[in-house]
């Protein structure tokens, strides 16, 4: 970590994918750990922005470098696997917004990326609740990154293994 320089929102822009492409952003040279997040990046990513199912977004650096991204998709956890969940709500659901997909490029780690991505969606889901509900920030980790998602704040729904590790960070009432 020494040396690594920290990342901040004056360093970057966060695009759409489809301004990213009408702007000729290259996917191509993103890397990460996981091949499969790469992968989908340059593949499925464009399809699914397109038909509404997901939407992306790319973090990029001012000389026009893919450094992450992240998948945004309306969600909803059961009230039910969670004792804090239960206390949110009457309904059978609490309304969030999942993370899909995020990913740093494998040059970058290390440098506070994840953290800004998590701080942006945070942002729209507090823009978002201006329109809809949204009291959560779900995610489906990767089996070795949850203790970072718990670093940043999220909890573990019950039955968490059984349930494709499913997280949550509540976002607080304003």
């Amino acid at each position: 970590m020494a040396g690594k320089k920290r990342f901040n929102f004056e360093d970057i822009e966060v695009y759409s994918l489809a301004k990213a492409l009408r702007e000729s952003i290259s996917l191509s040279d993103f890397r990460c750990e996981k091949q499969n997040f790469a992968d989908y990046l340059r593949s499925m990513a464009i399809d699914e922005d397109k038909n509404n199912v997901a939407k992306v977004w790319l973090f990029v650096t001012h000389d026009k470098k893919v450094v992450g991204y992240v998948t945004l998709i309306m969600s909803q956890l059961s009230a039910t696997f969670h004792p804090k969940l239960s206390k949110s709500t009457s309904h059978r659901f609490v309304p969030g917004i999942l993370i899909s997909e995020m990913a740093t490029h494998i040059d970058y780690t290390g440098m506070g990326l994840g953290r800004l991505m998590i701080e942006w969606v945070v942002s729209i889901a507090f823009d978002l609740a201006k329109y809809a509900a949204c009291r959560l920030i779900i995610v489906e980790s990767e089996p070795d990154k949850t203790d970072v998602y718990r670093h940043w704040g999220f909890e573990p729904i019950e039955d968490f293994e059984e349930k494709r590790y499913t997280m949550f960070l509540e976002i607080p009432l304003r």
